[in-house]
């Protein structure tokens, strides 16, 4: 087989092994939540990633390539162009930002590497489709996770000191936001695609099994959530995932931002205690008083440049309190914020709203329902290959795919 049809044909599989970790899977006995952030601050302060970098700028550079020059995906290119237009507006806000960062070297980077994240997934996933190879990819992602989660329990490092799995990542939750994801793909693809696989089915019900094992409470509510959005209408789920982005984003961004500028400054750390889902509240509490204290809520700091830049923040600086290990703010809204102020943010909320507007696809907006809620306990929206992050980027392009679909049927 050619190559370059293989490679366009898998490249798909390769960047969602790559964000399942299944490249660089943790075969150690799993750590505490406490050591689990200090390892994460540590990774950060580590030198770059060679192999990240080397296989984010081959994949950009193939698949980039290839989509200039076929001229077999012309009818799918308009609509890719469009959806990833967003989403490359997005990563311009995000190298502006660098202009005001006080690490504009790491912002850039890190700007970058979200423009190589989204075009090679957008363009892969167009490759992938118009191969039909998403069936394959799928399968072939599924059952590679599933034999990566049993060679780390027959290795007995697969379970925490808690009997939770982890598997092959660090922590049960890492554990579980992969396996969540990787279902609510495989389902809304399988659906909105007319996939008919018994056995994709039922890898999926074993993954839901393993999710199980993982007792991560917010993993398994978000996939029992989404797969009760699927019974609803489509117009009942654009309203409820529409106002829930709407709320969230008013609480933590929008609120705090125009009560701060009118001298009434109001944030939700305000009125919840400090261990406020497991510690979150005195986490949330500290960064908002960062960002009042050192007046930067209008733009923020700048896209990756608050934590692991090499210097802990200075609200979280106390070598007597676990802030000194936090790695990210626990909340996607809020870090955000953290990045962009209330200006930048507001703009990328309304881009990503925008994205999402001529979708008439039920199960794709169903599943925006696990960025929109997983975004609220953890840093998920624009970070780095977090899967929660890669399923919003799939959603918006797979819209598209699927609006092309439609036509072609409905011109036939």
């Amino acid at each position: 087989m050619n190559v370059i049809i293989w490679l366009e044909k898998y490249g798909l599989l390769f960047m969602l092994l790559f964000c399942l970790s299944v490249f660089t899977p943790d075969f150690t006995n799993k750590m505490s939540a406490v050591d689990h952030e200090l390892d994460v601050l540590t990774n950060s302060l580590a030198q770059s990633n060679t192999f990240k970098q080397v296989f984010w700028i081959f994949v950009f550079m193939f698949f980039s390539f290839r989509f200039l020059i076929n001229t077999e995906i012309n009818k799918l290119k308009p609509v890719i162009t469009y959806k990833t237009f967003f989403l490359m507006v997005i990563c311009a806000v995000a190298l502006m930002s660098a202009s005001w960062s006080n690490y504009p070297f790491i912002s850039m980077k890190r700007a970058i590497f979200q423009v190589l994240f989204c075009t090679s997934l957008s363009v892969g996933l167009c490759f992938s489709y118009y191969h039909k190879s998403i069936e394959l990819n799928l399968k072939l992602a599924v059952i590679i996770c599933i034999l990566m989660v049993l060679s780390a329990v027959l290795q007995g490092v697969g379970l925490n000191e808690s009997l939770q799995l982890a598997g092959y990542s660090k922590s049960k939750n890492t554990m579980g936001v992969n396996l969540v994801v990787l279902i609510v793909i495989s389902h809304m693809w399988t659906k909105s695609f007319n996939i008919n696989s018994k056995f994709l089915n039922g890898m999926l019900v074993l993954l839901f099994l393993l999710l199980v094992l993982t007792q991560s409470k917010t993993s398994i509510l978000l996939c029992v959530i989404y797969f009760l959005m699927t019974k609803l209408s489509l117009f009942k789920i654009k309203v409820i995932t529409s106002s829930l982005a709407i709320i969230f984003f008013s609480v933590f961004i929008l609120i705090p931002g125009v009560s701060y500028h009118i001298n009434d400054y109001q944030h939700i750390a305000l009125y919840v205690d400090d261990d406020f889902f497991t510690g979150r509240g005195v986490i949330w509490d500290a960064l908002y008083y960062d960002l009042g204290f050192f007046d930067v809520i209008t733009l923020g700091y700048g896209y990756g440049s608050y934590f692991g830049v090499g210097v802990i923040p200075f609200v979280l600086d106390d070598k007597y309190s676990f802030l000194q290990y936090v790695s990210s703010a626990h909340n996607g809204y809020l870090q955000l914020l953290l990045q962009f102020g209330v200006v930048g943010s507001l703009f990328i909320f309304i881009l990503l709203m925008i994205s999402m507007l001529k979708s008439n696809n039920k199960y794709l907006h169903a599943a925006l329902i696990i960025p929109i809620l997983h975004n609220v306990t953890e840093s998920s929206i624009f970070r780095d290959v977090n899967m929660a992050w890669l399923l919003m980027v799939v959603i918006i392009i797979s819209s598209g795919i699927y609006q092309v679909r439609y036509e072609v049927n409905n011109a036939r």
